[in-house]
């Protein structure tokens, strides 16, 4: 309950004019990527969470549901939708994956992102609601297997929102976002234990 208390509080520790708005750039290769392989975070400002073990809006607290949600989970709902059940419903993917690549073509992994929405189970049937997740999580080409995708890592990184009214909600939703892609904190060295693996 510790850490659901710090979402809830989240933003009022954050410092005045400070507005967290990643690219999905930064989400895969400035956090998820920084936490999957153990290295510092360019910002702590993302907790952990199993977001399976939770309805959405549990997660959301005494926070706006208006506000985008952040959170470091396990990684296996990447993988397996019966992974995904809270105690209310279920996460069912909606649409197809899309690749994330890092525009520096340094780095040998790509990210994997998933749309995901919400259902409430009832007595007869689930019902669609309009809470809304995209994970990431983290993958390598395998050059020798036609460049398939293997899911690596135990973390994934899931942004949760609330789809507003008359908002259409698509793949490049988190494209939206101003922030640019570049950062000091960039380091592709991170990345030298996995392009030495293959």
């Amino acid at each position: 309950m510790d850490k659901l208390n710090f979402v809830r509080d989240g933003g009022r520790k954050l410092p005045p004019g400070f507005r967290f708005e990643p690219t999905e750039e930064e989400i895969v290769f400035q956090y998820l990527s920084r936490k999957t392989f153990s290295h510092p975070l360019p910002a702590l400002v993302i907790p952990e969470i199993d977001v399976f073990s939770m309805d959405p809006w549990q997660l959301a607290g005494d926070s706006d549901s208006e506000e985008d949600m952040y959170f470091f989970s396990n990684a296996h709902g990447c993988d397996n939708e019966s992974e995904r059940v809270t105690p209310s419903g279920v996460w069912k993917a909606n649409g197809s994956s899309k690749k994330i690549i890092n525009s520096s073509k340094r780095m040998p992994i790509v990210g994997i992102k998933k749309s995901l929405v919400f259902y409430m189970r009832s007595s007869t049937k689930i019902v669609a609601t309009n809470w809304i997740m995209h994970q990431y999580c983290i993958a390598l080409p395998q050059q020798e297997q036609n460049n398939c995708l293997v899911r690596i890592g135990e973390w994934s990184l899931c942004r949760i929102f609330m789809k507003k009214g008359g908002r259409q909600v698509e793949d490049d939703d988190a494209n939206s976002y101003s922030a640019s892609s570049s950062s000091p904190n960039y380091d592709p060295t991170i990345f030298n234990e996995v392009s030495s693996s293959t």
